[in-house]
């Protein structure tokens, strides 16, 4: 779910909601946040997590390798749009 979006700048979200507003135990929340640097553009992503607990099983389920390949990805993508 998208609990903040600013075209152009940030999106945060959660998982802590089902469809049709169902609560369910929340997980974590995700910022992306793009903005001029230099000649570029930084990319920062980040997560926050409701414990330490839930921040380890995220570590355990790859989420540094597949944000850092999201990432990846993207610079690829403004790359190729030069």
């Amino acid at each position: 779910m998208v609990l903040e979006f600013t075209p152009g700048v940030s999106f945060a979200f959660t998982d802590a909601f089902a469809a049709g507003w169902v609560p369910r135990e929340p997980f974590m929340v995700g910022i992306f946040c793009i903005f001029a640097e230099g000649q570029g553009t930084r990319y920062r992503a980040c997560a926050r997590h409701w414990s330490a607990e839930t921040m380890k099983q995220h570590e355990e389920m790859g989420f540094m390798e597949g944000w850092g390949a999201v990432a990846n990805q993207l610079k690829e993508l403004a790359e190729a749009s030069r």
